[in-house]
């Protein structure tokens, strides 16, 4: 279900799941490719896949308000770096960044290219996650750093 207003960019790009929930005011790049899994949770305000790489949402995971995910920017070797530039001065690095099943994503968390979130790993609220995070670790910090594992006692 997508709750409307939502701006999705290269829609053809992009697959959501039908028990997917997609809220309002989110902005999805179709970019290489979107793929968002089964009762996957997108909350409001929410940019997915900036940098128009390639973005993986593994199923029953999700993300609150506000959060962004990565997957280019642009390539700082090089002096032209605005979007407003001629086509042929922009060069932009884009990656694979993974979300794994049941993991969670807290509000305002921002998630930098190229990373992966493991298996029902925890991201804090405003955590700044500049590294892979392993299975069922909670990270929280800007950077990220490591706070414990999240123990499921309940299926």
């Amino acid at each position: 279900m997508i709750h409307e207003p939502c701006l999705i960019l290269k829609p053809d790009m992009v697959t959501i799941h039908p028990t997917a929930r997609i809220d309002s005011f989110t902005r999805i790049e179709g970019g290489q490719g979107v793929t968002i899994g089964e009762c996957v949770h997108i909350g409001s305000g929410s940019r997915i896949n900036t940098g128009g790489g390639e973005l993986i949402f593994g199923a029953h995971s999700g993300c609150s308000v506000n959060v962004v995910i990565a997957t280019g920017n642009p390539d700082l070797s090089y002096l032209h770096t605005m979007p407003t530039e001629p086509a042929e001065h922009i060069h932009v690095i884009r990656k694979r960044t993974v979300i794994g099943e049941y993991a969670i994503i807290f509000a305002g968390a921002i998630l930098l290219p190229g990373i992966t979130i493991g298996e029902g790993a925890v991201i804090g609220a405003g955590a700044v996650v500049t590294k892979d995070v392993p299975s069922f670790e909670f990270w929280a910090g800007n950077p990220a750093k490591f706070i414990r594992m999240r123990e499921i006692t309940n299926e």
